[in-house]
């Protein structure tokens, strides 16, 4: 349990951060300007991640939760004056993406090669997701979230009792990518795989989810996925665990549309890919774990933008996308990934 505290000290800063920050979101549901503050919410959260990680990778001594923590506590108290709604995703979206880079960081250089806190820190982002969009629908008062909220200083806190685990040696202990390859290939690769699980977390056919119990449900499996991928890596290799999230999720995705369980097994399944591509990406720029997470939700973003302007509706042309984006993955993914002995 110990090697893997931070981890999942970091399980809750995430699932606190995205509590507040899809409360805020969900808030302005009813607005004419919701797709496009939502659009802007992905964009600023997501994108300069990579240039905050560089930051960060270069010794900046700045603690980017402590500055998150302040910012998403602001984004609350202008959201309960109801300042202008721009200005509130604006400092909620930085918030979350300054507590993003500090959490990949500390669990990338504290990991000693393994996946498993990264992978756990980042699950807790679904967890956190629905619960801030729930609390958000039931109309609970602003007030209890910024209580919430300002819950992550106890984590935060206890995160300084393990400092000692991070040290950039560590970094030179991940070693998933396929060596013989160019470093730039694998990160183009490995970034194309996060922009079609971005995608079809949207596309995957579930014409089941139409209770609260069921979407509950579907983030869950979300979560539980992304730190299975993780614990899978340090067990059983990277290659294994890419053909089993991959292909092995394909039949049920495909044939789990009216049905919930088969389809939550292959969101589970395909959820995995997050730790596959972060591994891959952090092997071949080691001194980099900042940048390298940076490239994850560039690709993220990316994957969420087709969705703001067009939806296809058709399950079976859906089941066609995700049958051909699934095999793309497959493909990639044996080629890049180093193979174990």
């Amino acid at each position: 349990m110990k090697k893997n505290s931070l981890g999942i000290l970091y399980f809750f800063i995430h699932f606190i951060i995205e509590i507040t920050s899809f409360y805020i979101i969900t808030t302005y549901t009813s607005s004419n300007l919701v797709w496009m503050l939502a659009l802007l919410y992905d964009f600023l959260a997501f994108v300069p991640q990579g240039l905050f990680g560089y930051l960060k990778d270069r010794g900046v001594k700045l603690n980017f939760s402590l500055v998150g923590l302040f910012l998403s506590t602001l984004a609350l108290i202008l959201l309960y004056f109801k300042l202008n709604p721009i200005i509130v995703i604006l400092v909620i979206s930085i918030g979350n993406c300054l507590i993003h880079v500090e959490g990949a960081e500390e669990t990338l250089r504290s990991s000693s090669g393994r996946m498993t806190p990264s992978a756990l820190f980042v699950s807790g982002g679904s967890f956190g997701l629905i619960t801030g969009k729930l609390l958000s629908k039931y109309n609970v008062n602003v007030l209890y979230i910024i209580i919430i909220n300002l819950l992550m200083i106890i984590p935060l806190i206890l995160t300084r009792k393990y400092k000692y685990l991070i040290d950039n040696k560590n970094l030179e202990k991940y070693n998933y990518a396929n060596k013989s390859i160019n470093y730039k290939v694998i990160i183009f690769y490995a970034t194309i795989v996060v922009i079609i699980r971005s995608y079809m977390g949207y596309g995957i056919p579930t014409s089941w989810n139409k209770t609260v119990l069921q979407t509950i449900m579907l983030f869950c499996f979300m979560g539980t996925g992304k730190a299975l991928g993780g614990i899978l890596i340090d067990h059983i290799g990277i290659r294994k665990t890419a053909f089993i999230s991959t292909l092995g999720s394909l039949p049920f995705l495909i044939f789990g549309n009216n049905l919930m369980f088969v389809s939550l097994i292959g969101i589970m399944f395909f959820s995995m890919t997050m730790a596959i591509t972060l591994g891959l990406i952090v092997s071949v720029i080691k001194k980099y774990p900042g940048i390298a997470f940076g490239f994850t939700t560039l690709g993220l973003f990316l994957g969420t933008v087709p969705i703001f302007f067009y939806r296809v509706n058709s399950v079976f042309v859906n089941s066609i996308i995700v049958t051909t984006l699934t095999l793309v993955c497959v493909i990639i993914l044996s080629v890049i990934c180093r193979k174990e002995n």
